[in-house]
């Protein structure tokens, strides 16, 4: 406590084996320079590493009056390689949860200012890639929602300005800004299901005339059901469209005059569904889990746009006391519209993939301050295309203190 400030401080320190730090296929192909020329054999061989990653953490809670509350969520990190400290990170991490945020009260309305920050390098929750170590970028989002509570009808409207800058020269073209406006409607029909109304309209202009500025909405309706006290659903979906500059994209090539742009096929516009849904399950006092499933649109890092297909379900035992056991799956099955991931290494037209991993972790809490854990990871990429084949393990153990 600092007067009304309430602060919560922890640090800690992982050490991770990673068998595939490049997220590399294991084998060679001929390649087409992009210049044009004869093909050149091109081999990759997955290197392994130990990585070392201290992290300090940061949560502060100020309840200005009694009804308004300005929070402060913040963690920060640096990975260290030892075998490859040239891969070491660019600049200090910041976790994806990091955010200050305050709620206002008025009467029936909630308002909520909020600026959501990270800054992250590695690559896994990006399926389209390969053959990278170090995807690094900042992406910040602020902006305001208001939630108006009528008793059975909830109104919720926001606007979110978006950010996105790569830490990386390989990636700058990635460089974007976004204007979000969103909003729903939802009715209590009963005390245990909701059901509601939604959409969205995402306005995108990148830095770079690389990938294209493009205009994103979505519509559509929800259902949020209570079935038991243990057992709750939502399952959205709708309708969604997109409208991209143009139906091509470049890649950018050096050339001893200058960079040269090279267009490649792409669509200009998409117009599909989307579904989502979530089962929250407690089985007991001491197991619980989740299943989510869904088919969604997103734009891509090597076209267009991409289209997700995914699985994921996690799982939490408390079985032991002071001990947590959980386990992770997830599935994918994405498509790229088109774009330049196969220039050289079996044409272009888009990349589809399948991913499949999961995870197991360990924690303990050897002391009211100090949490011990353990975690392996695995992950397999599938490709139509040549070289983008991947499978990497990871194994980490951690340690950490709460203040």
């Amino acid at each position: 406590m600092v007067g009304p400030v309430r602060f919560r401080f922890g640090a800690s320190v992982a050490a991770e084996y990673n068998d595939n730090i490049r997220y590399s296929d294991d084998g060679s192909a001929l390649v087409v320079p992009p210049g044009g020329g004869p093909p050149v054999l091109v081999s990759f061989e997955p290197q392994d590493d130990f990585i070392i990653t201290p992290n300090v953490t940061l949560d502060a809670i100020w309840p200005v009056t009694q009804l308004n509350t300005l929070r402060l969520d913040l963690g920060l990190g640096y990975s260290f390689y030892l075998d490859h400290p040239h891969d070491d990170t660019d600049t200090i991490l910041i976790a994806p949860k990091s955010q200050l945020a305050f709620d206002i009260f008025v009467g029936d309305f909630r308002i909520n200012l909020h600026d959501k920050f990270q800054l992250q390098q590695d690559p896994i929750a990006e399926g389209a890639l390969s053959n990278v170590v170090n995807y690094g970028r900042f992406e910040n989002t602020a902006g305001l929602s208001v939630l108006w509570d009528l008793n059975k009808l909830l109104l919720d409207v926001g606007y979110d300005h978006y950010n996105y800058v790569s830490t990386t020269s390989a990636f700058d073209y990635l460089n974007r800004n976004s204007e979000i406006v969103y909003g729903s409607a939802a009715f209590v029909a009963t005390p245990t299901i909701t059901l509601g109304v939604e959409g969205n309209a995402a306005f995108t202009r990148f830095e770079q005339a690389v990938l294209n500025d493009n205009e994103d909405y979505s519509v559509g309706g929800f259902v949020e059901a209570a079935l038991t006290s243990n057992l709750k659903v939502r399952v959205a979906g709708g309708y969604q469209w997109i409208d991209f500059d143009n139906n091509f994209v470049f890649f950018p090539l050096a050339t001893p005059f200058g960079t040269v742009l090279i267009p490649f096929q792409d669509h200009k516009d998409l117009s599909d569904y989307y579904v989502n849904g979530l089962i929250g399950h407690r089985i007991n006092a001491t197991i619980s889990q989740t299943l989510s499933a869904g088919h969604e649109n997103q734009l891509g890092v090597n076209s267009n746009f991409i289209t997700l297909n995914y699985v994921r379900h996690t799982l939490s035992w408390n079985l032991i006391r002071n001990t947590l056991l959980s386990t992770e799956f997830f599935y994918e099955d994405a498509k790229e519209s088109g774009g330049f991931a196969g220039f050289g290494v079996g044409g272009s037209g888009g990349e589809h993939f399948h991913r499949i991993g999961g995870a197991i972790t360990l924690g303990y809490q050897l002391t009211p301050h100090v949490t011990l854990g353990a975690r392996y990871q695995g992950t397999s990429k599938d490709s139509n295309l040549l070289l983008r084949d991947y499978n990497q393990n990871r194994i980490s153990i951690d340690g950490t203190y709460s203040f």
